[in-house]
């Protein structure tokens, strides 16, 4: 049972942090693919910081046995915890509406429809999962891992093998690239980490899955990393980069699209599974009305656009959301030996 909890927690991490941004490539392009050979690097320690978060996480939620979330935050933060709980509320749910957006965007580019009835088909989809509640968020997590992690290695390596333009880029701002890529991500699994406490059951899955889950990351990531590195500057200015790069090959497109909407779509419904799991304890209100209202909201924000989400709102929450995984990390160690 330890060893299908360890995989659960990893795919469920995975899935989270793969969603619109990372599968589309225009995360890894904007926070490493910039930096030439630096981003390489960067996104190695990127992928490190990311299973010292999860350890961190995990560990707490397993040792405090706090119930809610607003009871974890307080434990770690104190007074500050409800200020710094509506932060991370924020965070999500502009990343939830963002996977909302990148969702629309990509079937839009797949069967050439109107972008707004590819969100609202998407958004059927998000609400049908999160009908089902915590067991599909972990079954479908499950599921679709394995899909993320064939699927990206092979786009990768098909991209960087037999369809490259040798292209480098540098700057010294790779240095703080990977801390705020791993802030933003690592505080919007907490709520999500927290909404599945259930399967926290020992110290086992606490590392192992902390391990596995930064493991996964790395697996999918470099293979596409490596491709958007070569071609930077063709794809530097596209909003879906990986699919501007194989959009006229056609059999590595149906393997993209299978990939792309199965790393936006976990991470949209662990997203608004959290936002639900927060609100719930918060608001008397049908779970269904509450459903229907966090994805119509989220709607209405996607229109903020995709670029734009990762572009600009991404690195400002990875600044502010640094001083609270510092927080967490010095807290899980402090407490573990």
């Amino acid at each position: 049972m330890t060893k299908k909890y360890i995989l659960k927690i990893a795919c469920i991490y995975t899935g989270t942090i793969l969603g619109a941004g990372f599968a589309t490539g225009k995360e890894l392009l904007s926070f490493f693919a910039i930096f030439g050979k630096m981003g390489i690097l960067g996104f190695f320690i990127a992928c490190f910081l990311l299973s010292l978060c999860l350890v961190s996480i995990l560990g707490i939620i397993h040792n405090t046995k706090v119930r809610t979330y607003e009871q974890f935050m307080s434990h770690i933060f104190g007074k500050l915890g409800k200020y710094i709980e509506i932060f991370n509320i924020m965070l999500l749910f502009i990343l939830f509406s963002a996977m909302l957006s990148g969702g629309g965007a990509t079937i839009s580019n797949i069967f050439y429809i109107n972008e707004v009835t590819g969100i609202i088909i998407f958004c059927i989809g998000v609400f049908l999962a999160l009908i089902y509640g915590e067991r599909a968020i972990i079954n479908i997590n499950t599921i679709l891992c394995p899909v993320l992690i064939i699927g990206g290695m092979l786009i990768g390596i098909y991209l960087y093998f037999f369809d490259t333009v040798n292209v480098f880029n540098s700057n010294t701002k790779a240095l703080t690239s990977p801390f705020i890529y791993t802030s933003y991500n690592a505080i919007t699994t907490i709520s999500v980490l927290f909404s599945v406490k259930s399967i926290i059951t020992n110290k086992k899955v606490v590392i192992f899955g902390g391990i596995l889950g930064g493991l996964f990351i790395f697996c999918i990531g470099i293979f596409m990393l490596l491709p958007l590195v070569e071609n930077y500057n063709i794809i530097k200015n596209e909003s879906l980069p990986i699919l501007s790069l194989i959009k006229n090959k056609k059999i590595i497109k149906i393997v993209y699209t299978f990939t792309v909407i199965s790393a936006i779509f976990t991470t949209a419904i662990s997203n608004g599974f959290a936002l639900e799991d927060t609100f719930k304890n918060k608001i008397n209100i049908n779970k269904v009305y509450l459903k229907v209202i966090i994805i119509i909201l989220g709607i209405i924000f996607s229109f903020l656009g995709f670029s734009n989400i990762v572009n600009v709102v991404y690195p400002i929450f990875g600044y502010l959301g640094m001083f609270e995984i510092l927080v967490i990390v010095i807290t899980f160690l402090s407490n573990s030996y």
